[in-house]
């Protein structure tokens, strides 16, 4: 059974393994005393960031695919299958291979 300090550390380990823990210390504070606004605003950067990645990896996977095939591709990585059909009208597991 894992103890709750070992949950904390594993949550809070940092993802880059050439920032030291005080420099750590410094950004995770930034981030606890910005405004609500600010937040929010880093989080749509983040979601927009990975979208980009994402479709980076699809236009190498996929590189004849056109835009509209590029945004299917993701649309079906976003969501349940369920739910691109109900909201998109196709079946990604037909239509994104």
């Amino acid at each position: 059974m894992i103890c709750e300090d070992e949950v904390t550390s594993i949550r809070m380990r940092s993802l880059s393994l050439d920032t030291s823990p005080e420099a750590r210390e410094v950004v995770l504070e930034l981030l606890r005393s910005a405004p609500a606004g600010k937040k929010i605003a880093l989080t749509f950067d983040l979601i927009q960031t990975a979208r980009l990645l994402v479709l980076a990896g699809l236009r190498r996977r996929f590189p004849a695919a056109d835009e509209v095939q590029l945004r299917r591709h993701l649309i079906s990585k976003l969501l349940s299958r369920e739910d691109v059909i109900r909201a998109y009208g196709f079946d990604p597991n037909i239509e994104s291979r």
